[in-house]
């Protein structure tokens, strides 16, 4: 399944400055895991989106609980789950399921 991850900012950005560091390497390794799609943060500076993938809910959930933002009450989570029903020929078969491609 897809998961759209916002991640709203609670802290102040000297706080949050002394985690991007720890919070990229969890990112890294969500990515080496094939868990993580994508990520970045909003252009409106209020928080930051990932695009994940997961077999089911709670094991998304043990993972994001790892990120150090998260670990330390550093923002708010908004997780959102997506069942695709069409997407670009271009975006992976994989993460697409049974989406149409147009």
């Amino acid at each position: 399944m897809l998961y759209a991850i916002t991640l709203y900012y609670g802290s102040e950005p000297d706080i949050l400055g002394a985690y991007v560091d720890a919070h990229k390497l969890w990112l890294g390794e969500m990515i080496k895991k094939g868990h993580v799609i994508f990520a970045g943060p909003l252009k409106n500076k209020q928080g930051g989106f990932i695009l994940a993938t997961a077999s089911d809910s709670q094991s998304l959930e043990k993972e994001i609980e790892r990120d150090p933002f998260v670990k330390f009450g550093l923002v708010s989570v908004d997780i959102a789950v997506i069942e695709p029903a069409m997407c670009s020929a271009n975006f992976l078969r994989e993460w697409a399921g049974e989406a149409k491609a147009l």
